[in-house]
């Protein structure tokens, strides 16, 4: 019980100073810190508090950090800028070094970078900052799919294309590292791309390819398209060839929009993996998801007097078939959350969810929480 009161006392301590601290941030955007023309900083942090209910049983979390985080900019020259995040979070249980990069704008529709940066594969890794996020957990695609946060160390070029009379299109093109052996060789549960992701280094010395094209429609709308494709296994280990070449490709299609005074979001992934012989039985070579999710306003702005602040409703239906040559081994999930923004760039959450799993004999177990979460800029 005391463990418990001060897990509660914590959570509202720390609440307390996300909710409060700095200054606001205009339409949601990061707090920046400092001059962003020279040098600019900033950080962010969620606390959650969650009661899991597995097959009937209770399985409180009474405290923990979904994401705490930090970045700093530099604007080396007018065409050169510099950039750091790093952050611990909650869906890979460590710090993830998720940029340290140079960018060289050779004219405004052309750039290109180098170090380690996100890949570009969906909306959902490009963007994942927890507190402009309506839901206290990202998406079954994003996380067991996808392995967001996913970064890399690679180089390539970003730009646009197209007129304002036309559908804008902007891409990005990189060679990256790819993904590891972690994809089979850590994942006890079957094949996992989450498990291979986070490669600064190149074990297998053959780099991999990503990129992502999105088309803007409108202002509100953007349609987008993303794959990477490589090798992530070892083929020679002290000069004796232990295995042929293996590969892994993850095609990524998301969507984001704004229809009826909704805010529509929509994404969807394919993971196809060229798994070894003698292990086909346990590890899949084909998967896919799907995520939809719609966010309103209900209130804006709380009180008469709270200029700046909202609250939104939303809720979330995804699902993930981790093998599609078995009935088992996927989850099925609904989400709903109540957001409050007291300013821009804060938002206190309660969420609650109900999912189906299935493990590989298709045993069916029921999961469903209730979630707080408090997450600002400060």
């Amino acid at each position: 019980m005391r463990t418990r009161v001060a897990g509660y006392a914590i959570a509202v301590a720390a609440g307390t100073i996300l909710l409060w601290s700095g200054p606001a941030a205009a339409g949601g955007a990061p707090i920046v810190h400092g001059r962003p023309d020279k040098i600019a900083w900033g950080a962010y942090g969620e606390i959650r508090i969650a009661e899991d209910r597995v097959r009937g049983v209770t399985d409180p979390e009474w405290f923990s950090f979904g994401r705490v985080g930090g970045f700093l900019t530099a604007r080396a020259s007018s065409r050169l800028d510099l950039a750091a995040e790093g952050a611990y979070d909650r869906s890979s249980e460590d710090f993830t070094l998720e940029r340290l990069e140079a960018a060289y704008r050779l004219r405004p529709s052309l750039g290109f970078h180098a170090g380690i940066f996100l890949v570009p594969l969906g909306r959902s890794n490009l963007n994942h900052e927890s507190p402009l996020y309506e839901f206290d957990e990202r998406s079954l695609v994003a996380t067991q799919l996808i392995g967001v946060p996913h970064a890399q160390l690679g180089a390539g070029a970003q730009g646009g294309l197209g007129t304002a009379n036309e559908w804008p299109l902007t891409f990005e093109v990189d060679v990256v590292t790819g993904y590891g052996e972690g994809i089979v060789m850590d994942a006890a549960g079957g094949t996992r791309i989450a498990s291979g992701r986070l490669n600064y280094g190149d074990d297998n010395g053959v780099p991999a390819l990503a990129g992502r094209i999105a088309a803007h429609p409108s202002q509100n709308t953007e349609i987008g398209l993303a794959a990477e494709t490589g090798r992530y296994n070892r083929t020679v280990i002290d000069g004796v060839e232990v295995d042929q070449a293996r590969y892994a490709h993850v095609v990524v299609a998301d969507l984001a929009s704004r229809a009826a005074g909704f805010d529509v979001a929509a994404e969807a992934a394919v993971v196809m993996v060229d798994v070894p012989p003698g292990i086909g039985t346990l590890y899949a070579e084909r998967q896919w998801g799907a995520a939809f999710e719609a966010s309103r306003p209900l209130l804006n702005p709380l009180f008469r007097s709270w200029k700046g602040s909202s609250l939104t409703g939303a809720i979330r239906a995804d699902a993930v078939d981790l093998d599609r040559a078995i009935l088992g081994d996927s989850r099925m999930r609904v989400s709903a959350s109540l957001n409050a923004r007291p300013r821009a760039g804060t938002v206190a959450r309660v969420g609650w969810y109900y999912e189906l799993r299935r493990d590989r004999f298709n045993n069916e177990t029921p999961v469903a929480g209730l979630t707080l979460s408090l997450s600002s800029y400060f």
